[in-house]
């Protein structure tokens, strides 16, 4: 049996399909998957058709022990991050209108089907802008310390970016990525985040975080307003599951909240390439209205995510294009940030690196300058 990406993709309805390949092709199919971060969850649904197949198909032992021991790292990490999530509500409620958890730890926290099995590497926070300052403090005293960034980075954190710099604690090596915006502020489509407080809910221990249809709107954000492709698999995949918890065929609620948020663009094509990759029936009439927002944006995007959001690896056919890669890449900085301020922010970025490679990795590191969040009287710059 050939394995090409197709076949990867249908892994995901049909778990059992890894049972039909010989032996020594399976190891190959595991490797794609962890590259792809998407092992654990196809552990998930492989084990739950075992439990519920009267006759399941048979698997040799070795395969067996690599998708459990996936499938433990994603039950551990979740265990990690209920815990991390009662440190961050206790270190940031004194001074947080709210602490919503968003992506990846949010599908865990709230037992969802998307995020049984899922991995992640950062927990994603998104708190009051009006009390970011506060709350970057709080959580230093916590012990969640920034690393060591350059100056210029810290000033793209701090005045065009929609989150902080990265935040690490310093005795579990957690990281944290504290957001008071869903994409960067500097975009002319970047939404009022008071209007995210809308979509705010509590899960059964006392969580915050947004609605599934929220949630649904932001993964559509997150995917096709990125600059890094390397892994957006296992984000197509997260919608395709998302839609089982949204639990609504007409996707009304899903279509409320884009509207209100101004991406509805982003959700059609994410409900257009989920419709593509795992055939699933989704409304076509709502798929139409969204593309047709920006009818000409459209064809080109189509034909550039075509390949993009499929499982990726050199020795994978159909093998992804590299060119529609580099462009989905730059659309992405694109979006981002207005052309004028891009070219000057890649510029600098490219002419920095080259110092760097001439004077060393630390030429441009900050030192007596560094803002310290545990202290009290200085306000962060920027």
């Amino acid at each position: 049996m050939q394995i090409d990406s197709h076949f990867l993709v249908s892994l995901f309805e049909h778990p059992e399909r890894l049972c039909d390949l010989k032996e020594h092709q399976r190891p190959f199919v595991l490797l794609i998957l962890r590259q792809q971060k998407v092992l654990p969850k196809f552990a998930y649904l492989f084990f739950q058709y075992q439990e519920q197949a009267s006759n399941p198909k048979e698997m040799d032992e070795k395969t067996l022990r690599h998708l459990r021991n996936a499938f433990r790292i994603a039950e551990k990490q979740k265990e990690q991050v209920a815990f991390e999530a009662d440190e961050i509500v206790k270190a940031l409620s004194p001074v947080s209108r709210f602490v919503v958890f968003l992506k990846g730890a949010a599908y865990s926290l709230n037992q969802s089907e998307v995020g049984q099995g899922r991995i992640y590497s950062d927990i994603d926070i998104l708190v009051n802008k009006d009390d970011l300052h506060d709350c970057e403090q709080h959580l230093g005293m916590h012990g969640w310390i920034g690393g060591e960034i350059t100056d210029y980075d810290e000033k793209y954190y701090r005045k065009w970016a929609h989150e902080i710099p990265p935040l690490t604690h310093v005795h579990r090596g957690t990281n944290i990525d504290v957001h008071h915006n869903i994409i960067p502020v500097v975009s002319k489509d970047a939404p009022n985040a008071t209007i995210l407080e809308k979509y705010i809910v509590k899960n059964d221990h006392g969580i915050q975080t947004l609605t599934i249809d929220a949630q649904f709107v932001h993964c559509c954000v997150h995917l096709f307003r990125n600059e890094d492709y390397q892994t957006a698999f296992r984000d197509i995949l997260d919608l395709r599951f998302m839609l089982i918890d949204v639990n609504d065929p007409e996707l009304k609620g899903v279509m409320r909240v884009a509207k209100d948020l101004g991406f509805e663009y982003e959700v059609g094509l994410a409900l257009y390439f989920v419709q593509e990759i795992f055939g699933l029936a989704l409304p076509q009439a709502v798929i139409d209205k969204c593309l047709n927002i920006h009818r000409f944006r459209s064809r080109i995007d189509l034909w550039i995510f075509s390949s993009v959001l499929l499982p990726k690896h050199t020795h994978l056919k159909p093998k992804s294009s590299g060119f529609k890669l580099m462009l989905a890449e730059f659309r992405g900085h694109l979006i981002k940030m207005p052309l004028p301020l891009l070219t000057y922010h890649l510029t600098m970025k490219m002419g920095r690196g080259i110092i760097q490679k001439v004077m060393g990795e630390h030429f441009f590191s900050r030192k007596e300058e560094q803002f310290d969040p545990t202290d009290l009287t200085t306000p962060p710059k920027g």
